[in-house]
C-alpha cells in the first residue's frame, strides 16, 4: 500500500471557472460541454492504446473543471485528429476539434512542444515538413519521375506573419 503510494503523482490545479467559456468561443471547443465521462473517445482512440499518457476524456473531463494547465500539457499534441473519438462518442462531441481549439489557445499563450516548433520552423524554411535530400531529387529524374512541386515560400512567410506564428517560433 505505502509503495503504491508513493508511486502516485498528485496534482494540485488552480480552477480557472472562465477557462471553460474561453475554450467555447475557439472554433471546435464548442461541444466539449456535452461530454458526461463515458470514456469511449479514450477507448476509440488509436493513440490511447500505445501511450499511457494520452486520455481524450481526461483532457476533456480538465477543460470542463476549468483548469487552464491542460493547454501547457503535451499531451494535447499527441491526438491525430483521425476522428475515431467523434463516430463513436454518444454525445457527439467533437472531441478531436476541441483538442485543435485547445491547442490552437496552447499556441496563443506560447504553449507548444520543441518537436512542434521545430517542425512548423522547417515547413516555413523549406515548405516541407521533411528535408529532402538533394540525392533524393536527382534520384527522382533518373527514375523518371516528376520534379517536387515548388512551395510559394512568400506565402508561407506572409501566413507565418498573419498568425503570429513567427513570433511564437521566436520564444
Amino acid at each position: 500500500m505505502a509503495e503504491a503510494q508513493s508511486r502516485a503523482t498528485t496534482h494540485h490545479y488552480k480552477i480557472d471557472p472562465e477557462f471553460k467559456h474561453e475554450l467555447m468561443r475557439v472554433p471546435g471547443g464548442e461541444s466539449f460541454k456535452n461530454c458526461y465521462q463515458c470514456g469511449v473517445c479514450t477507448a476509440t482512440c488509436p493513440v490511447a492504446r500505445f501511450t499511457g499518457t494520452f486520455r481524450p476524456n481526461k483532457i476533456i473531463h480538465m477543460a470542463k473543471l476549468g483548469i487552464r494547465e491542460v493547454i501547457k500539457d503535451d499531451n494535447v499534441w499527441l491526438c491525430v485528429v483521425c476522428y475515431s473519438c467523434r463516430e463513436k462518442c454518444p454525445q457527439g462531441v467533437e472531441v478531436a476539434d476541441v483538442i485543435r481549439a485547445l491547442k490552437n489557445m496552447a499556441v496563443e499563450n506560447g504553449c507548444i512542444p520543441a518537436p512542434f516548433k521545430e517542425l512548423a520552423a522547417q515547413i516555413l524554411k523549406s515548405g516541407s515538413a521533411y528535408n529532402i535530400p538533394e540525392s533524393r531529387i536527382a534520384r527522382r529524374s533518373t527514375l523518371g519521375l516528376p520534379q517536387l512541386p515548388k512551395t510559394n515560400l512568400e506565402d508561407l512567410r506572409k501566413l507565418a506573419e498573419v498568425t503570429h506564428l513567427d513570433k511564437v517560433l521566436k520564444e
